[in-house]
């Protein structure tokens, strides 16, 4: 004969309150878990519609002449369509999850009735008890309802944090890559270039070791075919090259200045402008003007106080003339033209190259240019040469490009050769 046997379970309600409260935290982390991914991706398409605007609205004259209009407006619009549809994925989503929880939270009213109504029915508690029972139970499930409730926030905090987090590890990763490359200074008062092998990202070797010893004063032009590597020597010697070997050492006692083939002009007032990266008042008004009009930009004299985007309204033309105007404001020891003159008519480019040289005579100048009168106010040439290579040869184990050839310029009726 089988015996009836009772279950005991002390606080019954309290463990049907957690185990309803765990349930519906995990049908709500299942049902949310897609939002996380699709706040990230909101973000960033909203991130790249607002780059596309900004490049758009600073290119809007090229793209003009082009007649782009057509094809710009065809690339911001499949960016927004990816907002569009990313959003209506988050509605959905969210739809989803507000069901879910509104229901959790409407059907948590009437549970602990269901499970208190036995009771009630056999006479083991009153009416006025099975209200506190469900009283209490509502305040022990709000409690432990924290999750659901927040999870809506909860998911868009992780989205920025994982944002974040994949920006951190960017940067982290960026300064944690050693370069081969070794920028150092030293007393000895000359620029000394050993060993130095340039590579691409990829492995792919660009030139055969170099090595160069640069004294105070002297002009070198650097020269050779476009795409040969020439603007990154520069960016080597600079210690912003991280691919390659060999050794670069600078005078730690000079100051040196690179100037690229398009100058960063700061939005600010045209005397910030003019003044970076010294500061909007390193220099005397007295000396702006002076060399505003020796370097033909007189026109610009009245607008030293006006605030604008100088990047975007002056021409590439004046911008690099400004780039002069910048070495012989801040006269420094050792001088890196890449280009600098490239936008300038051959007169004026001739012009601005005497001027330097007059009044930074003891200033050394490593300049890279095409034209050939730029040759004329050098001595020295390091010359990108192309090497035979074999043929099919590719990757990171074929042979190098380039052998850098250094020369003195001769010259013959007063041109250099």
């Amino acid at each position: 004969m089988l015996r009836e046997q009772e279950w005991r379970m002390p606080g019954y309600m309290v463990w049907f309150a957690i185990g309803y409260a765990g349930i519906g935290s995990l049908l709500v982390a299942f049902i949310g878990k897609p939002l996380v991914k699709q706040n990230v991706d909101q973000q960033r398409f909203e991130a790249d519609f607002r780059f596309g605007l900004i490049r758009l609205r600073e290119n809007a004259e090229p793209v003009a002449l082009y007649h782009g209009e057509e094809h710009a407006q065809h690339q911001l619009s499949g960016q927004f369509a990816r907002i569009r549809e990313n959003w209506w994925a988050i509605m959905k989503t969210s739809k989803r999850l507000n069901i879910t929880s509104t229901f959790y939270a409407q059907f948590a009213v009437i549970f602990p009735f269901l499970v208190g109504a036995p009771r009630y029915f056999s006479g083991v508690i009153t009416l006025g008890g099975l209200m506190q029972i469900s009283s209490a139970f509502g305040q022990v499930q709000s409690a432990l309802s924290w999750f659901i409730d927040a999870y809506g926030q909860l998911a868009e905090w992780k989205a920025s944090v994982n944002r974040l987090a994949g920006f951190h590890e960017a940067v982290s990763a960026a300064h944690e890559q050693k370069s081969e490359i070794s920028v150092l200074h030293n007393n000895v008062g000359a620029l000394l270039i050993e060993g130095l092998v340039l590579r691409l990202p990829n492995g792919t070797q660009v030139n055969t070791a170099f090595t160069s010893r640069v004294q105070n004063g002297q002009r070198i032009l650097v020269t050779g075919p476009s795409g040969c590597g020439k603007s990154t020597l520069f960016r080597a010697i600079a210690g912003i090259w991280p691919y390659g070997s060999g050794s670069v050492e600078i005078p730690h006692k000079l100051g040196v200045l690179f100037v690229p083939q398009r100058s960063y002009l700061p939005i600010g007032t045209l005397r910030s402008a003019l003044g970076y990266p010294s500061g909007e008042d390193a220099f005397k008004d007295l000396a702006i003007r002076h060399y505003l009009q020796s370097c033909r930009l007189d026109h610009l004299a009245t607008l030293l106080d006006t605030e604008d985007n100088w990047g975007q309204r002056l021409s590439p033309a004046e911008q690099q003339r400004i780039a002069f105007m910048r070495a012989l404001l801040i006269k420094p020891d050792m001088l890196f033209l890449d280009e600098a003159s490239s936008a300038l008519d051959g007169e004026t480019e001739r012009a601005l190259y005497q001027q330097l040289f007059d009044e930074l005579p003891k200033t050394t100048v490593i300049s890279i240019a095409h034209r050939a009168q730029v040759a004329e106010f050098h001595e020295h040439n390091w010359h990108f040469d192309p090497i035979q290579t074999v043929e099919g040869a590719a990757g990171p184990e074929a042979p190098p490009a380039y052998q850098i050839i250094q020369t003195r310029l001769h010259r013959t009726n007063g041109k250099a050769v």
